[in-house]
């Protein structure tokens, strides 16, 4: 009976949680091989929130902008061979309809990814390699 019991209480914890976790990792792209790429971050944050966002610059430098408001959209020209990332935290608010996060990051103006994230709390993980 005390097993049952407390399988109740956890369901009720984990019920309350509503975590979306998109976490990808594409591999090198199937695209032509050049030597730099113009590769675009996109993230529209809903008003009221900020997020942290990390993304992959010019020689590999990680770029972290915390507390992000409103759109992202950065581009940036990267060396064939150069692994990309590009990470979206936030706490989205509790709305009618529910808010949402969305994301898109194009190479050479063809989308990638495009994904689009409702829940509590957000995590928007998207890897590649250029060739």
């Amino acid at each position: 009976m005390k097993k049952y019991l407390y399988l109740f209480i956890l369901a009720i914890v984990a019920s309350s949680c509503h975590y979306t976790i998109y976490d990808m990792n594409r591999g090198e792209l199937k695209i032509p091989h050049k030597d730099t790429y113009q590769v675009e971050y996109m993230a529209d944050v809903p008003a009221g929130t900020t997020a942290t966002i990390t993304y992959r610059g010019e020689n590999n430098v990680k770029y972290i902008e915390e507390s992000h408001k409103g759109k992202l959209d950065k581009v940036v020209t990267l060396p064939s061979g150069q692994n990309v990332k590009f990470t979206v935290d936030v706490k989205l608010p509790k709305t009618t309809p529910a808010s949402k996060l969305t994301t898109f990051v194009k190479v050479d103006g063809e989308i990638i990814s495009e994904q689009i994230q409702t829940g509590k709390d957000v995590k928007y993980r998207f890897e590649f390699k250029l060739p």
